[in-house]
């Protein structure tokens, strides 16, 4: 049975090699661990090397918590490295149902949870619970402006769930040749859609 301790964030150790990029979203894992508290323990290896959980112990160390939850693994190295792997990748196979997402959005926000402690900037929420045609364009340009480039919203669409790898997989395709990048793949398939619509990105 996996026992989970407290152990001082200073003891944990970053996985050097980690590919992953997090440091966009520490301050929203940092506002979501002060409102809700630091629900999901942090994975390492008997060294306490960290498994899975890096953007939380770097939010963690933002928030100047002296202990963190912590599960330690019997893995070696080679199963460490993967794991992670594992861990980052599995989480960005699932969708969103947008109807079902927005739908809790609006009870949560009527029983007046503060939204943005679940990791959405304004942009995002307005794309999200704003009708289309009320929809504040003006504001989204506004912040483009300020000086931020991380500025994104959601524009769902829908396409048959048999297909759903051949469009990852050409859009992947399509960023590879144009040398698109991005923190997401959500963020690569924008891109992707602006280089094909000639949209200055």
């Amino acid at each position: 049975m996996l026992q989970v301790r407290e152990v001082d964030p200073s003891c944990l150790k970053p996985w050097e090699g980690n590919p992953r990029l997090n440091d966009c979203a520490i301050d929203a894992v940092a506002k979501s661990i002060s409102e809700f508290g630091f629900n999901v323990p942090i994975l390492c290896d008997r060294d306490f090397t960290i498994v899975a959980g890096h953007t939380r112990w770097k939010a963690a160390k933002r928030l100047g918590l002296s202990t963190v939850p912590v599960i330690t693994l019997d893995l070696t190295d080679t199963q460490r490295r993967a794991f992670a792997i594992a861990d980052n990748k599995t989480a960005e196979i699932a969708g969103w149902d947008f109807a079902g997402l927005q739908e809790v959005l609006e009870r949560l926000r009527s029983e007046d949870v503060d939204l943005s402690s679940l990791g959405y900037s304004d942009a995002e929420l307005q794309a999200l619970l704003v009708p289309e045609e009320d929809f504040d364009w003006q504001l989204l340009a506004q912040a483009q402006q300020t000086g931020t480039d991380k500025v994104h919203v959601l524009l769902p669409i829908k396409i048959l769930s048999a297909l759903k790898t051949d469009y990852k997989k050409a859009i992947q395709e399509v960023a590879a040749e144009a040398g698109i990048e991005g923190e997401d793949f959500s963020i690569v398939a924008g891109k992707v859609v602006g280089k094909l619509l000639g949209v200055q990105l």
